[in-house]
């Protein structure tokens, strides 16, 4: 099922499968900002990633010693959501651990997705909410892909990315679909980065705690923009396929893929989030176009 939420600027659409949004267009000239899940190129939009972000080792992790399995980025991207609250400008999407979701992953919770409209911006929060008696250990990010480019006669390589202030710009290496310790330095100081199908040819970009937690995907031949604030997200992945596929991922991470190494135990993997019985968790990135 497909729910729409519009203002005077914007008109976004969601599905009930993953609570994933599929839709972003302006509504001046119906450009669609959002990348439509081509299969020949990647067959998603904007998936969310719950309770696990990147691939563990092995598929594998622990919990007091037991052994779970978890496919690459957790499990609620391929779940059906329920609609819990919609007006005109927002909607919530509610998921709630049941038995299958235990068999994989022993905590009980509740995801709260909550997509908020507000001029020519919209407003992305999670909420976790833990069930369990006793701790909860969770990672939650992003994955949303923008067609690049947005317009016709414009190439990828028109397009870069602009930061709000001059970044340090270290990736993680990594090794297959898991980071290795050292870091690779891009550019000691930068307020751009172009893009290319190149920049991809080891896979994603991965940063950490940059000063100003704002990306913006902009072009050289045209005024349009797309802007991702996340702000509190410790982690972000700038990824698309280098084989020329049309888009370009700006990923807020609270949480990222295992070291090369051995299966672990959950609390001890890197960038992992702990609740308290009955605790809350709250974050929220922001997609500005123009």
């Amino acid at each position: 099922m497909t729910a729409t939420i519009q203002n005077d600027v914007l008109t976004i659409t969601i599905e009930e499968a993953g609570a994933e949004l599929t839709s972003i267009q302006l509504n001046a000239d119906k450009t669609e900002y959002l990348w439509q899940a081509e299969p020949s190129f990647w067959q998603r939009h904007a998936p969310i990633l719950f309770p696990i972000v990147g691939r563990l080792v092995d598929n594998t992790y622990y919990v007091k010693g037991m052994p779970y399995e978890l496919p690459q980025h957790g499990f609620a991207r391929d779940m059906t959501f329920d609609i819990a609250q919609q007006s005109d400008t927002f909607i919530t999407y509610k998921l709630t651990s049941n038995e299958a979701t235990l068999q994989k992953y022993p905590f009980q919770f509740e995801l709260y997705v909550t997509y908020t409209l507000e001029n020519n911006s919209l407003h992305v929060q999670y909420e976790v909410k833990n069930r369990t008696d006793g701790d909860m250990y969770f990672s939650i990010g992003a994955h949303p892909g923008f067609r690049c480019p947005l317009l016709a006669n414009e190439q990828y390589t028109d397009y870069y990315l602009e930061f709000s202030s001059p970044e340090r710009l270290e990736t993680y290496v990594l090794q297959g679909p898991y980071i290795r310790e050292e870091k690779l330095v891009l550019a000691e100081r930068a307020g751009s980065l172009p893009l290319s199908q190149q920049l991809f040819k080891n896979d994603a970009i991965i940063l950490e705690n940059m000063n100003h937690n704002e990306i913006t995907i902009r072009s050289h031949k045209n005024e349009k923009f797309i802007r991702v604030s996340f702000d509190g997200f410790p982690y972000v992945g700038i990824w698309s396929e280098s084989n020329g596929a049309p888009f370009v991922c700006i990923e807020p991470w609270y949480g990222i893929a295992d070291e090369v190494g051995e299966a672990k135990e959950l609390h001890r993997k890197k960038g992992i989030q702990v609740l308290g019985k009955d605790e809350n968790f709250t974050c929220q990135y922001t997609i500005t176009i123009g």
